[in-house]
């Protein structure tokens, strides 16, 4: 009876050991897709903004930022994020189940911060759709769909502040503060490019209300070639009426 007792306490402590071994290994394998995830989607998202600024010059080195990069990046942005999710799905200690995993706000453990991460997975999946659908929604469309990779990065950062277990720690806080700024920093320059587009689009576009052809006020030049070319043709008109008479 004695030694049936131990070998059976043996065997329980060893399942409860191995079942600890596993809570770290996929809570870890969690939290590095998570910040994978993260980092990848800030690389790809900075790429995508540079590339629309034009902040690079070909003719001073060779094109780096392109749109396959962009792509490669979101891709394997994507994988990781797969991975966090099933990491968390299969945690024993977390005990999430679909509901938890898939819906907002169904999930126990900080709701709010959870549905954020959820409504960005769903933005993600219409973004990969509309792309997957370019030739057939038209690149107008598509590309006011793609604006909302920013609205995800935004959700992928609260998200990622509100449920990570490591947000307290110096390089995770790190990771947030500097991807938030340079995609801050990159989307400031957009904006204030695509203004200063507007206004000098909308000065080209504006012509005077009388003659179009009129010669412009402000160039000396011009008015004196004007004011030679009707000189000339007075005094030619003259000789014409001259050598009528």
């Amino acid at each position: 009876m004695g030694n049936g007792s131990t070998v059976s306490y043996r065997s329980y402590g060893g399942g409860k050991q191995l079942n600890t071994i596993w809570q770290n290994v996929t809570w870890d394998i969690a939290r590095a897709g998570g910040f994978t995830a993260y980092i990848l989607l800030t690389l790809a998202v900075i790429v995508g903004l540079a590339l629309s600024t034009q902040i690079q010059s070909p003719s001073r080195w060779p094109r780096l930022l392109n749109s396959e990069l962009h792509n490669f990046l979101t891709l394997l942005s994507t994988i990781f994020l797969v991975v966090h999710i099933l990491a968390v799905w299969i945690d024993p200690f977390t005990h999430f189940g679909l509901n938890e995993i898939l819906i907002p706000l169904a999930s126990s453990y900080r709701p709010v911060w959870m549905a954020l991460g959820i409504v960005g997975l769903y933005l993600g999946i219409a973004i990969g759709i509309s792309t997957w659908l370019r030739p057939h929604i038209g690149y107008k469309l598509w590309r006011s769909l793609h604006v909302l990779t920013l609205g995800i990065f935004a959700l992928a950062t609260i998200h990622g502040i509100g449920t990570g277990s490591d947000t307290q720690t110096p390089w995770a806080l790190g990771i947030y503060l500097v991807s938030s700024i340079l995609v801050g920093s990159l989307l400031c320059r957009r904006l204030f490019l695509s203004r200063r587009k507007n206004k000098s689009a909308q000065a080209h576009t504006i012509t005077p209300k009388g003659n179009a052809r009129a010669v412009p006020q402000s160039n000396p030049r011009m008015l004196d070639r004007a004011r030679i070319t009707r000189t000339s043709i007075n005094e030619q008109k003259r000789a014409d009426v001259a050598r009528v008479k």
